[in-house]
């Protein structure tokens, strides 16, 4: 009889049968689920542990702008701001609900960023299992549930308490690249979780996912190609079989995707919208050349996963700089398509390693140019296939040892993942520290890279917040000689001329700044300032109603446009804005003072009805405002 040997196509066939016999027939042993929960739960909780010290920061960088200065969008679920203005509308969603529990204590932020981190952590360990489970389906490893159950616990806490997590789970804006993260490993887990036939409920819940992770934030472009990778490598095992059960599941994913950029959903993807610094034409840069500038970004993000010290919240182009982050770079980059090229030759499961790392981090190199062209919390998720593939080497080689000495390989491993899990989280609580202390966060930044201008502002900014002019004055000035004529250089410059009681210099500062950036409304009121200073109040209301238009929930401008206006006799006007102020205050003693001053332009319009009820709104927000509490006996007698 002719002896006939099935080819590589018709064994991946055989093997897919034999898995859905297999699955139809058993499935998941329900006697498993309880150890499942428990180690799972125990990666959770420790990840809960260790970044607990994260509640002890506050806001820092861009928390300032676009959460401390954008209070006055944050105020209400209803109507709905939060899903137009360009801005992430999960994110944004996520920071009304955070604003509506807890005001502006910064403790809540942090809690909700904590809580989506150790949920990661879980679908981490979940999407490990079931996809350690689709691998043994189909005959690939040959590793038990006590075994997969195992890996996936060290992949997820490797990954989980890695210290360039505090870069999302910290860093109070950066939950939109932690929760794209979330998202998108929902749906990874929600395909892998189907088995072979996922059904249409699954597929709805996928489809959510894919929206919910673009809606966090726009690199989420790559999901429909990363579940696509998934299927192929982990799921199906061919192209074939993808096909004919999951076609129609990725057509729905790549329809949505091209969908939600059709309609302009996905707005900031293709534009600069506000502070999101995304686009082909808000960066100043084409993709192409953002690409290149990205391979040395490469061996940055190489040298910060292996050396916490070289975090910076902010690298700057600075970063790139240096030989040797081009070299490693493209070393790195040529590692990662030599092995994508041979894993797809050889039709090896691992092809989704450095296939996904590198759709991870496209986004960053040319699909959606950003602004900064290096930031730590990118490694976020391009993270977990490094940590798999490192994990999964570590489990082959214990596999490969002789019988005799695996329990001390078994030893070995489990003490070296100890220390790497120790180390990580003290370097962790480090980090943690370094978010707590402004002026220590930005003094790493600026004593590494001393002629990066971001960095010496920002610490001048810290300064100026403290008080400490001289300090700032002096980080601003180096800024200065870098780049003369950076408009944030020199209205903080105003500030400090100001602060020296020297309105000209300022004047011409702010000058010099407003024909590089007119749109800043820190700028306007700065000039208001100034003019008020040198006794030009009428030109002062306008300045600061230009400051207003653009940042119209101001409450210490607009108290200032109060101000202005009652030194030129326009009392009503001023009683206007003081009462919006008090309107907007979240801190009793400002809406105090400014209800006060409504109080004092509305007695002197001899409005005592008005003037009464101004004064005692005062002191329902200060009992002990003492003046207040005169000046309503007064308006009670006069208006008696």
């Amino acid at each position: 009889m002719l002896r006939v040997t099935p080819s590589n196509q018709s064994k991946q066939a055989l093997r897919a049968a034999q898995a859905d016999q297999a699955a139809e027939s058993t499935g998941p042993k329900r006697s498993f689920r309880l150890p499942v929960a428990l180690v799972a739960g125990g990666v959770m909780l420790a990840v809960l542990a260790v970044f607990w010290s994260s509640l002890e920061a506050g806001f820092v960088y861009d928390d300032l702008p676009r959460i401390v200065q954008a209070e006055g969008r944050l105020g209400s679920i209803w109507p709905p701001d939060w899903l137009f203005d360009g801005q992430r509308p999960v994110v944004q969603l996520s920071l009304v609900l955070n604003h509506m529990a807890g005001g502006m204590d910064p403790r809540g932020y942090h809690l909700f960023n904590l809580l989506v981190h150790v949920a990661s952590t879980g679908l981490v360990c979940l999407v490990m299992l079931q996809g350690g489970r689709r691998l043994a389906e189909r005959g690939v490893i040959g590793l038990g549930d006590r075994g997969l159950l195992a890996v996936a616990a060290a992949v997820a806490l490797v990954w989980a308490l890695h210290p360039v997590q505090t870069a999302t789970a910290t860093y109070v804006i950066q939950r939109a690249e932690s929760l794209a993260a979330s998202f998108s490993l929902l749906a990874i887990l929600l395909l892998l979780g189907a088995g072979r036939r996922p059904g249409a409920w699954r597929n709805i819940l996928i489809l959510v996912s894919i929206v919910m992770a673009l809606g966090s934030k726009p690199t989420a472009v790559v999901l429909p190609a990363l579940l696509l990778l998934v299927d192929w490598s982990i799921v199906a095992g061919s192209w074939r079989v993808l096909l004919d059960r999951r076609r129609g599941l990725h057509v729905a994913a790549w329809s949505c995707l091209l969908v939600l950029m059709g309609t302009g959903a996905v707005q900031s993807l293709w534009r600069s919208e506000g502070l999101a610094g995304v686009g082909f034409d808000g960066v100043g840069t084409t993709p192409i050349a953002y690409a290149i500038s990205q391979v040395s970004a490469a061996g940055v993000y190489a040298r910060v996963l292996i050396d916490p010290a070289a975090m910076s919240i902010d690298h700057g182009v600075e970063a790139l700089q240096p030989t040797w982050t081009s070299i490693s770079g493209i070393l790195i980059i040529t590692t990662l398509l030599v092995l994508l090229v041979i894993a797809i030759v050889r039709r090896a499961w691992w092809v989704v390693i450095p296939g996904a790392v590198l759709l991870c981090m496209l986004p960053t190199s040319s699909v959606v140019p950003l602004v900064d062209p290096v930031a730590d919390h990118r490694l976020h998720l391009a993270l977990l296939p490094i940590v798999i593939g490192v994990v999964a080497v570590a489990a082959r080689t214990l596999k490969a040892l002789p019988a005799a000495g695996r329990p001390a390989g078994a030893g070995l491993a489990a003490v070296l993942l100890a220390a790497i899990l120790v180390g990580e989280g003290l370097a962790v609580r480090h980090r943690n520290a370094d978010y707590a202390d402004p002026v220590r966060l930005w003094n790493t930044v600026a004593e590494r890279r001393p002629r990066h201008v971001r960095g010496l502002v920002n610490r001048a900014a810290i300064a100026l917040q403290d008080g400490r002019y001289e300090d700032a004055s002096r980080d601003l000035s180096a800024a200065e000689v870098l780049q003369p004529t950076n408009p944030v250089v020199l209205v903080n410059l105003a500030l400090v001329d100001l602060h020296d009681q020297k309105p000209e210099s300022a004047l011409r500062r702010l000058a010099v700044a407003s024909s590089v950036r007119a749109d800043d409304p820190v700028l306007h009121a700065a000039r208001g300032d100034a003019l008020r200073d040198l006794g030009r109040n009428a030109e002062a209301v306008t300045a600061y109603g230009d400051s207003l238009r653009i940042q119209p929930g101001d409450v210490v401008t607009r108290i200032a446009m109060g101000n202005a206006l009652a030194s030129i006799d326009r009392l009503d006007e001023a009683a206007i804005e003081f009462r919006l102020a008090a309107s907007g205050a979240s801190d009793s003693g400002v809406r105090a003072s400014a209800r006060f001053n409504e109080g004092n332009m509305l007695f002197i319009l001899e409005r005592m009805p008005e003037a009464i009820t101004a004064y005692e709104a005062a002191l329902a927000a200060d009992p002990s405002h003492s003046e207040a509490a005169f000046w309503l006996e007064e308006a009670r007698s006069h208006g008696r």
